[in-house]
């Protein structure tokens, strides 16, 4: 039963990675348009939420693959919110803040990895 929890957890999870890689581009592509940027935030939420929630599921090193993630998402969210409030930018506008905490690019990779092992089996 845990085991097709975990696999559940990690093919959401997969799809939300896809989708925040497929917003980060267009952000990117599209002058850092806030359009983009509040698709990414959607992303960023659903990422969060489903860390928290599920994350008990993992192995001990996943476990801490995904507080960095987890640990990331809740500086970056709450900035986010932050200069979406200060700067009221509309959907066109370029929306950019700095974030001394990098995104762990690594851990993702392994939350990735982890689900393409895991989901023919």
């Amino acid at each position: 039963m845990q085991k097709d929890a975990k696999k559940e957890f990690l093919g959401k999870l997969y799809i939300l990675f896809k989708r925040s890689d497929k917003a980060y581009a267009s952000y990117i592509q599209n002058n850092k348009q806030f359009l983009f940027a509040k698709i990414l935030k959607k992303c960023n939420d659903n990422i969060l939420q489903l860390l928290v929630e599920n994350s008990h599921l993992l192995s001990d090193e996943l476990i801490k693959d995904s507080m960095e993630l987890i640990f990331h998402l809740d500086i970056w969210i709450e900035k986010w919110n932050y200069y979406e409030n200060e700067l009221k930018p509309r959907i066109e506008d370029s929306f950019v803040f700095e974030n001394e905490h990098t995104f762990p690019h690594n851990a993702v990779q392994n939350l990735k990895e982890e689900f393409l092992a895991t989901r023919n089996t």
